[in-house]
């Protein structure tokens, strides 16, 4: 999986490409993990690129939501691909994280334009 961060205004923005796996999942914890330590609160997670999630994947996220929670920050999800989504919705994560079509419209929900 190819990780690439950036910033607008008070959000972050993390975007995945390729398989959030076993294996991808612990470069996107430690990649979390040293942003949460500069300042990172709010963050949306761009998987319009991302064709597979494994509960690895889906446990990184939460990982990274139980960080942020303490800190009162937030993480969007933005682009789920419809086989994503699907155990996104299944595994309840749906009721954990907001969900948005594109990266816009997770930003405006920050009060930061895209």
């Amino acid at each position: 999986m190819e990780i690439q961060v950036s910033q607008t205004g008070k959000a972050h923005i993390i975007k995945l490409s390729g398989r959030w796996d076993t294996f991808s999942s612990a470069a996107f914890e430690q990649t979390c993990a040293e942003l949460v330590h500069e300042g990172m609160r709010h963050v949306v997670i761009d998987t319009a690129n991302v064709d597979y999630v494994s509960s690895f994947g889906l446990r990184s996220l939460l990982n990274l939501g139980k960080m942020l929670e303490p800190l009162h920050g937030a993480v969007h999800i933005s682009g789920l691909q419809p086989q994503v989504r699907k155990i996104f919705v299944g595994s309840g994560f749906s009721s954990l994280f907001p969900e948005y079509p594109d990266v816009g419209t997770a930003m405006q929900a920050f009060g930061t334009g895209s």
